[in-house]
């Protein structure tokens, strides 16, 4: 009996890229610390009920300056968000408005890194979710927004 061949060269090469388009994911993953830190904030309030949403808000901002996440909310819902970032010694500053632009009542919470800021929405809106961050000047700040309901 005669032993097989190996494979001839195309078939090797289509079944690399196929390997490689499979493992290349894994290999070139990144850990997004602002967001891991953001969910692990909101542990104790999952242990009460709330649910996280797999969706979040991610980007950089510079020093100082301040950006709105903009975010429909139901009326009577109870809704925690939390934003963290990984940046060292910052110092994090969040509120929430209304669609007319009225500070909504919040209860907050602030972590190493992390500010929880808990509503219930008095009125089914658009609401929006402001915040700064001040560290070094002119540092760039990664951070995360997560939320949950309840």
């Amino acid at each position: 009996m005669r032993p097989s061949s190996p494979l001839p060269a195309f078939l090797r090469a289509i079944l690399m890229a196929f390997v490689f388009a499979y493992a290349a994911p894994a290999a070139f993953a990144v850990v997004d610390d602002a967001h891991s830190t953001a969910l692990e904030t909101a542990i104790g309030e999952v242990k009460k009920g709330f649910k996280i949403r797999q969706e979040y808000w991610k980007g950089k901002i510079t020093s100082g300056e301040q950006t709105m996440v903009k975010h429909q909310l139901f009326k009577g819902s109870d809704v925690w968000f939390w934003l963290a970032t990984s940046t060292p010694k910052v110092k994090i500053e969040i509120e929430i408005y209304d669609d007319k632009g009225t500070k909504v009542a919040v209860e907050k919470k602030e972590v190493k890194d992390c500010t929880g800021i808990k509503l219930t929405a008095p009125k089914t809106g658009t609401y929006r979710i402001v915040f700064k961050m001040t560290g070094k000047e002119k540092a760039e700040i990664d951070w995360a927004l997560v939320y949950g309901w309840k």
